[in-house]
């Protein structure tokens, strides 16, 4: 049997660290479905910078969501790490 402590630590890795950031937090659960839709394929793919546009403007297509929504999302964590 697995404790609670045990079971956390396990969910919590660096592929989906980016859930736990005050940025990800404030999105609505839409958008939070879109963000890590653009993580997963960014996970799986090879190029994942140059694919990045393609990623986002399809998963805001997916979700129905604003492309400028996710972008203004990404511009705001990438300043929040390199604030850091």
């Amino acid at each position: 049997m697995k404790s609670l402590s045990k079971f956390k630590d396990e969910i919590i890795t660096e592929a989906n660290d980016y859930k736990r950031t005050r940025q990800y937090n404030k999105l609505t659960p839409v958008l939070k479905r879109a963000v890590d839709m653009v993580f997963t394929a960014a996970d799986k793919d090879a190029d994942a910078v140059a694919n990045f546009d393609k990623n986002v403007r399809t998963a805001a297509k997916k979700y129905n969501v604003s492309v400028n929504d996710l972008m203004n999302y990404f511009d705001k964590e990438t300043l929040t790490i390199l604030k850091r």
